[in-house]
């Protein structure tokens, strides 16, 4: 059991570090586009690919693709795991899919963030950090600091996003450090309206 555990918090930190984060005070037009994008964000459907690197210099990849934020399926190159509202199932490489002997699905819920408030905890030193070119597109740049705790768990982390001309954000670099351990991680994200995740059969 704290192997199941200590994978799904890994997999979720690397995914969705961004999310716990807001701009309590900061300077009025960088907080509202983070604020506004981070808004779309939640309302959206949408995948995350991610390249986490420790300090070892070890690289971990995780897909994660979100119908909503109560629905959602990761994978990385050893483990697979599908969240829903009122179940969670595992399975390691190509094994068969299992449910775990605890409710997971209920830990989700207390881990991630299902609104803007929910979001605001914990963040600071935001910055605009102008603008770049990521991927051929134009992106408005800013960063922030977080320092939460995510079930006892002190997690801080020295974030930017990058947001593009429709207010939505496309990656998310994170310097953090979590359960003691330090990572640097590169999110990439694509919109996606199709995206449904469901039970596996």
């Amino acid at each position: 059991m704290p192997r199941i555990l200590n994978l799904l918090i890994a997999a979720f930190l690397v995914v969705s570090c961004s999310l716990f984060s807001s701009p309590a005070t900061a300077d009025g037009s960088a907080r509202d586009v983070l604020f506004a994008a981070y808004q779309k964000l939640i309302d959206s459907s949408y995948s995350a690919d991610s390249v986490s690197t420790d300090a070892k210099g070890t690289e971990t990849r995780t897909k994660v693709e979100f119908e909503s934020l109560s629905r959602f399926r990761a994978t990385t190159a050893d483990t697979s795991f599908i969240v829903l509202p009122d179940a969670t199932w595992m399975r390691t490489g190509n094994g068969e899919w299992m449910q775990p002997p605890v409710d997971m699905s209920a830990m989700f819920k207390r881990m991630i963030p299902s609104t803007i408030d929910d979001i605001r905890a914990g963040t600071s030193n935001i910055k605009d950090e102008g603008t770049q070119t990521i991927d051929g597109k134009n992106a408005r740049v800013i960063s922030y600091d977080v320092n939460t705790k995510i079930m006892g768990f002190s997690i801080s982390s020295h974030n930017t996003v990058f947001i593009d001309d429709a207010g939505k954000i496309i990656r998310s670099d994170s310097d953090s450090s979590a359960m003691g351990r330090k990572s640097h991680t590169v999110q990439t994200i694509h919109y996606d309206d199709s995206i449904r995740i469901s039970a596996p059969n």
